[in-house]
């Protein structure tokens, strides 16, 4: 646990970063050198994104901002998730080549109190999101009422709908304020005992994070049909999770080394190597539980789990489903095949790039067809998008300008420094 007298005082700046600054006491080559810019311009252009998304909320299109607030702040979740998964892993399995990369996730991953705050909106908007929560659907009396939905009314009503919100919330934000704490901690006065606090941590951080992630991904976006039911989606959605963290990964340590100048000589083309490799095995794996999930429901034949993929297959959405086959798996599983992709700095960030806009417009497919027939992007959707995406990245340039941009202290550092691939 931090040290009180390195802990953020103000709530505000807690949810923000709950450590006090400490990256004066970092030796200079992993110091953060750009200035208050790097993080403030995009949070201010993320701002004005979501000021701008608003003229669509106040001029009655309010479904549609509700439902692209929802796959923007949805996105910006898995990513956190994605990292936060990183982390554990990281940390479970004594890993030292990716130390050089882990403060990176571990800012990545500390979101979920702003996260949080920013599920408002979501909250507000209930009504506008999900069918289930119309009362009259419920109401036998009502000409309006479904009895699959009636049904499952003892999970699916707001009360415990927000009770669950808020355990996953608690749940991650312990897990993530335990590891980002004494991570950092570590940089001050480093104990014997760090390592295995962290590894005990993600221990058990890592069977109660598969519950979480895989119920909240039901309950944010499965529900959204609520006659469809999936037992697969929640690792669907992990899927997506970790490789949008992974691509994120990348392109934030590409940009500090490329732009800023930073952490030279410390990441190297064999740590971008290895992000290359899970880049890779995560395009595969996402593939594999689609076709999975689309094969078993297929075969089942069942209307409440077939007619989901119908309207996705129909009314435009069907071009969409295509450029996902061939933009989120067939094309960069041949791109990223060869051992030289992942070792050439700036293929591999396009390719990251891509896929983290792949994976946004996944959840895109997967959401917006719920309330809109017709395929295709309304313009909201791309400013909610990159505005969510500009306070998220800001927060966590931000995170990493207060701090070591590596656990310099960490007894695995000089391996990871020393890594190379064979």
């Amino acid at each position: 646990m931090a040290d009180k007298s390195t802990s953020s005082s103000s709530l505000l700046m807690w949810l923000i970063d709950p450590v006090s600054p400490t990256g004066e006491s970092a030796p200079g080559r992993y110091q953060f050198t750009a200035d208050m810019r790097s993080w403030l311009f995009p949070t201010a252009f993320g701002v004005g994104l979501l000021i701008l998304s608003l003229v669509a909320l106040f001029t009655g299109d309010t479904q549609r901002f509700l439902f692209s607030y929802l796959i923007a702040w949805s996105f910006c979740l898995s990513i956190a998730l994605g990292a936060l998964f990183f982390v554990m892993v990281h940390n479970v399995t004594k890993a030292y080549w990716s130390t050089v990369l882990r403060r990176i996730a571990e800012a990545v991953a500390w979101s979920f109190p702003m996260l949080a705050i920013l599920f408002i909106p979501i909250a507000l908007g209930m009504y506008d999101l999900y069918h289930w929560s119309h009362a009259e659907v419920v109401d036998p009396a009502s000409p309006e009422f479904d009895p699959i939905i009636d049904g499952k009314s003892p999970y699916l009503n707001e009360p415990f709908f927000f009770i669950r919100m808020a355990i996953y919330f608690m749940a991650w934000i312990i897990i993530s304020y335990k590891l980002w704490t004494r991570s950092i901690a570590s940089d001050v006065d480093h104990k014997p005992e760090t390592n295995y606090n962290l590894r005990f941590t993600s221990a058990w951080g890592i069977p109660v994070y598969a519950v979480t992630l895989a119920f909240a991904s039901m309950d944010l976006l499965m529900t959204l049909e609520p006659h469809w039911y999936s037992t697969i989606f929640g690792v669907y959605f992990f899927a997506g999770s970790f490789l949008g963290a992974i691509g994120l990964i990348i392109l934030l340590t590409g940009l500090l080394q490329k732009r800023g100048g930073m952490l030279q000589q410390t990441v190297t083309t064999e740590h971008y190597h290895d992000l290359g490799k899970w880049l890779f095995a995560l395009v595969a794996f996402w593939a594999y539980i689609a076709t999975s999930q689309y094969m078993l429901l297929w075969y089942a034949n069942i209307p409440e789990t077939t007619v989901w993929y119908r309207v996705r297959l129909e009314g435009g959405w069907e071009h969409h489903a295509t450029m996902l086959v061939l933009f989120h798996f067939v094309l960069p599983f041949l791109i990223l095949l060869p051992r030289a992709t992942k070792r050439y700095l700036p293929l591999l960030a396009t390719m990251a790039g891509w896929m983290f806009v792949m994976h946004w417009f996944d959840i895109h497919w997967v959401t917006m067809p719920n309330a809109f027939l017709e395929g295709g992007f309304h313009w909201v959707d791309i400013t909610v998008w990159l505005g969510l995406f500009g306070v998220f990245v800001g927060a966590i340039i931000y995170r990493l300008s207060r701090h070591s941009l590596v656990p310099h202290n960490d007894p695995y550092l000089q391996r990871s420094l020393e890594f190379e691939n064979f």
